[in-house]
């Protein structure tokens, strides 16, 4: 007869800073590059650009 060691699995890990402070980084650089976009193309090509993405994605 075999016997197998039990699953003890621990609490979840904590989330590392430098992940945070990139998933951060990137949300920001998002936003950034969005006001760009729109301080250079306008109020009308900006939101037709949008709604052209989200259409794309679905």
């Amino acid at each position: 007869m075999t016997t197998s060691e039990p699953d003890i699995e621990g609490p979840d890990p904590a989330p590392s800073r430098m992940s945070l402070l990139l998933l951060g980084a990137g949300a920001v650089a998002l936003l950034l590059a969005g006001l760009l976009l729109w301080w250079r193309e306008g109020d009308r090509l900006f939101t037709d650009g949008l709604i052209a993405a989200i259409v794309a994605c679905f």
